[in-house]
């Protein structure tokens, strides 16, 4: 393990303030352009099991809603879909434009979807479309092209989503089981075929710059009260990103969600046959997927049962930036100077440079944890960082290291010293005796935790160093924090 910092491009910044500006900005810009991918990580995941499910439904000789019908288990829908030893189904959904659009086949929103039974829990990483990187079949560029591409020589659509798993095997380490290819058009035709949804607009929202698929932009508008959208609107309204922060956008796809999930499960709509066709008809032709339509029934059986609370949203993105203390959760990428890209604005995985981009190492480790360790983001455990050591400054820089694979350390009261001298590094977990809340020695957290520091782990009754009340997990550094950390 490396705690170097960041190799940042030398460009024309001033003062340090000028720089975190700057960064920030970019970073916030390169959010922007990735137009659908804040939809999907949510939406997506939510419609398209429930789209699955009428589609099953409708292939029925004669429909109707009986709860009596035999259903597929637990087991035989992993057993049949899944050949993953870790009892995981992994799935790779794009979203393209589709229709008569420039760039139709681009997949400009990539999500890596792992599905675990036993927790009931899906982990959903977004893959930047700008990453660059090396083609399968030779050249380089963004990664967005790697399914228009191989679909335009003539390859089918499963062999140019093969190509692009393989693509994200190397990036994140896991394997593709199935894929799930869809476009807009049948979202659009989804939520008007059910009439719109209604929502209630919190305020009135104006965004001067929404694109208008025409290589410009248009003025989107709505007014504070109850509505119903449209397919359109409603788009508009979870996709806009311009005048808002994005702590607001995230806000208004969750009333999307929660809008669009009440209007689906409404009992007139799952008893109708006429409209469970007419669901099923206008977004077949908007979806392709090599899962048969028994294996997305079970899937989508399966989803109902699956809190929204435990639908886990992560993306790679390059919003560290150590020598500030600031850093993101999946922030293993920088944007490097455009000049040697053609002037095209790409990302590159740190570590790696214009003539060397497969660096892959680190994104492969916070896939890991995103994929095989989600329950350590349901405990959310509160971590302390403590430096026992004369060498100043560790616990800060591991503290930081931490917080990008997902750890909870807050941003204050989380990172002290002490001058007790530890000759090794420890790792306790704490226990509120007074309120009886304890971590438990399988904590996952403790268990993801062991892939970064090699320490023993043992249960104490009260925190020894946390300033804050409550069980921690508290990080002792000693004097063989280096071998400890694996630096």
């Amino acid at each position: 393990m490396s705690f170097k910092k960041t190799k940042l491009p030398p460009i024309w910044w001033g003062d340090k303030i000028s720089q975190f500006n700057s960064f920030k900005n970019r970073y916030f810009a390169m959010k922007k352009r990735n137009l659908i991918s804040g939809i999907l990580l949510w939406i997506l995941w939510l419609s398209w099991v429930t789209i699955v499910s009428f589609a099953t439904f409708a292939q029925l000789p004669s429909f109707h809603f009986d709860f009596s019908l035999p259903l597929p288990s637990k087991n035989d829908l992993f057993q049949t879909i899944s050949s993953n030893e870790q009892n995981k189904i992994n799935i790779l959904i794009t979203g393209i434009g589709g229709g008569d659009h420039d760039g139709a086949d681009l997949t400009d929103t990539i999500l890596f979807t792992s599905i675990h039974p036993e927790s009931k829990t899906v982990s959903l990483l977004s893959i930047p479309r700008d990453l660059y990187v090396e083609y399968p079949l030779g050249g380089r560029g963004k990664i967005n092209e790697i399914y228009m591409r191989w679909l335009s020589s003539k390859q089918t659509v499963a062999q140019s989503m093969n190509d692009l798993g393989d693509k994200m095997r190397e990036i994140t380490g896991e394997k593709m089981d199935h894929y799930l290819n869809i476009d807009f058009d049948g979202f659009i035709k989804f939520i008007d075929l059910l009439g719109g949804i209604e929502l209630n607009i919190e305020e009135d929202l104006i965004d001067n710059k929404y694109p208008d698929n025409n290589w410009w932009y248009t003025t989107f508008s709505l007014k504070k009260g109850q509505q119903t959208l449209d397919g359109a609107t409603a788009l508009k309204y979870a996709r806009s990103r311009h005048s808002t922060s994005d702590f607001d956008r995230s806000h208004r796809q969750q009333l999307v969600i929660k809008s669009l999930k009440e209007k689906l499960f409404s009992l007139d709509i799952l008893t109708s046959p006429t409209k469970v066709k007419s669901l099923y008809y206008a977004v077949v032709s908007h979806i392709k997927t090599d899962l048969s339509m028994g294996q997305l029934a079970s899937l989508a059986l399966f989803g109902k049962d699956v809190p929204t609370s435990n639908i886990l949203a992560f993306n790679l993105n390059d919003s560290c930036f150590q020598w500030l203390a600031y850093c993101q959760s999946g922030g293993f990428l920088y944007t490097p100077i455009r000049d040697l890209f053609g002037g095209a604005s790409v990302l590159l995985p740190d570590g790696a440079t214009p003539t060397n981009i497969n660096a892959y190492a680190e994104t492969s480790k916070f896939s890991n944890i995103v994929f095989n360790y989600p329950e350590m983001f349901l405990e959310n455990q509160e971590i302390t960082i403590i430096n026992s050591t004369k060498s100043s400054g560790i616990a800060n820089t591991i503290a930081l290291y931490l917080k990008k694979f997902g750890f909870n350390i807050p941003d204050r009261d989380s990172i002290g010293s002490t001058k007790d001298l530890y000759e090794k590094t420890q790792v306790f977990a704490t226990w509120d005796s007074e309120n009886k809340i304890w971590i438990s020695p399988t904590s996952k957290t403790l268990e993801a935790l062991s892939l970064f520091l090699f320490a023993p782990q043992q249960t104490i009754p009260t925190n020894r160093y946390s300033k804050t009340p409550g069980p921690k997990i508290e990080v002792i550094l000693g004097k063989d924090y280096k071998i400890a950390v694996g630096e």
